[in-house]
């Protein structure tokens, strides 16, 4: 009876802790910590870790779709970007004289460089090349011809590298001297030179003259170029475009023209070939849908980023050496799509918009005016040497997308280096001010000369 009773007087404390432990919030999930921070791999800065390396992320809602330029600018755009593209068959003789073409050879007969396995070349090897273009007798033929494959413009007749001392900061591979720009597949171009063999060609191009081999070479007649100009063109949108007929590839920065309209399926368009004398033949061939559009595409940010996407991260490669982009060949295709011509060199490109001058200004008004004035997605920055595309804002900064080899370093000897970056980026203009050897007197911002518009929405 005694131990019932001591039962009985703690039932109402039993009650109260049932209720209290009932009422309580039950105890929170496991949340495991984050992860650290994800280290910077060597040469980087940390941009890259802070800021989305994806171009759709600097678009903003009430302007994403809104277009950069009316109907009728980019009509006339177009019709200026056909002269251009299909301008070597207008021509009658070529850009340069003799000496211009010589020039390269000359100059490397007093420096012979290194090559690709970064042994020096010999003295004779300039001059042994200079013979073999023979260009005793330039121009020895005027006639108009289109590329049949990814190609490139050399500055001599040769495939071979000239590099400068590999040991110095900024020199070796990439660094081709020898490497004038990448040409896509049929770009229209103007054959004023054959090397003593004909193995390779002298050529103007709507960017630049160079040699290339003649096998990427087919020639045009009159029939050829009316059907090839009488299309409407469409650009390449996708890196690594199949054209499955004739067993290549095209890149962003290729145009073709279209055989009828598109449909879901993809589009038809008419690419050059070689045939067996060596003159062009046009085929149809089938585009996988999504892969090309055409001219001249919508020129929304949104467009833009996603042409500019097809790029990013790619390697590097100074005058489109090995089939890789330098600064002024990744801006140079992003707005092919869109029927805007930028010229092959970044100086050339600075002048091609509305240009406002940044030269002498603190780095602070140099941001303050690329924020105020710059149009994102459709103004070019430009530095000595390197060029880049506004694309927004992080926190206040504008944020930049470009391809660059890296940044000048200096040691607390004063050596000269580099931090070498080495692909297409989004960065900010102070872009390695943290890291000691770059610090803010080394940054991008300081050495920005000017912003040139290249369209402003109405």
């Amino acid at each position: 009876m005694h131990v019932f009773a001591q039962r009985l007087r703690l039932l109402p404390l039993l009650l109260v802790l049932f209720l209290a432990w009932g009422c309580a919030k039950p105890p929170p999930p496991f949340v495991p910590p984050p992860p650290p921070p994800k280290p910077l791999a060597k040469g980087e800065v940390e941009d890259l870790r802070v800021l989305p390396q994806d171009l759709n992320a600097y678009l903003r809602s009430d302007t994403a779709d809104r277009p950069l330029s009316s109907t009728e600018q980019s009509s006339a755009r177009l019709d200026s970007f056909r002269q251009t593209w299909l301008g070597p068959w207008n021509m009658t003789r070529p850009s340069g004289n003799r000496h211009a073409v010589e020039e390269i050879f000359r100059r490397f007969e007093k420096s012979p460089g290194f090559d690709r396995q970064n042994a020096r070349h010999s003295p004779e090897w300039a001059s042994g090349l200079l013979a073999a273009a023979d260009l005793r007798t330039y121009p020895n033929q005027i006639r108009k011809a289109i590329t049949v494959k990814n190609t490139s413009l050399r500055g001599m007749p040769t495939p071979d590298a000239r590099f400068s001392d590999p040991s110095l900061p900024g020199e070796g591979y990439p660094f081709d001297y020898l490497q004038h720009t990448a040409l896509p597949p049929a770009t229209p171009i103007l054959v004023t030179h054959a090397s003593r063999d004909g193995s390779w060609l002298l050529a103007e191009s709507p960017l630049t003259f160079g040699w290339l081999p003649a096998s990427d070479v087919a020639f045009v007649d009159d029939s050829v170029m009316r059907d090839f100009s009488a299309g409407r063109p469409a650009a390449v949108i996708k890196e690594k475009t199949p054209l499955s007929e004739l067993g290549i590839t095209a890149d962003v920065g290729a145009i073709f023209p279209m055989v009828g309209p598109g449909d879901a399926g993809g589009m038809t368009v008419l690419a050059p070939v070689r045939g067996a004398s060596g003159m062009a033949e046009l085929r149809r061939v089938r585009l996988p849908a999504g892969s090309a559009v055409p001219m001249p595409m919508p020129m929304t940010p949104r467009n833009v980023a996603a042409v500019g996407n097809q790029m990013m991260g790619q390697t590097y490669g100074w005058g489109g050496l090995d089939g890789k982009r330098d600064c002024s060949a990744l801006t140079h295709d992003i707005f092919v799509p869109f029927g805007i011509f930028l010229p092959r060199n970044s100086a050339s490109q600075a002048a091609a918009g509305a240009s406002i001058p940044l030269t002498g200004l603190e780095n602070s008004q140099k941001e303050s005016t690329i924020l105020s004035q710059g149009v994102p997605f459709a103004t070019l920055l430009w530095m000595q040497g390197h060029i880049l595309i506004y694309v927004g804002q992080y926190n206040g900064h504008p944020v930049v997308y470009h391809d660059m080899w890296g940044f000048h370093t200096f040691s607390d000897s004063g050596r000269d280096g580099r931090l070498v970056i080495g692909r297409a980026v989004v960065t900010t203009l102070r872009a390695g001010e943290e890291v000691p050897a770059v610090g803010p007197s080394h940054i991008l911002l300081n050495r920005l000369r000017s912003l040139s518009i290249l369209s402003r929405p109405n």
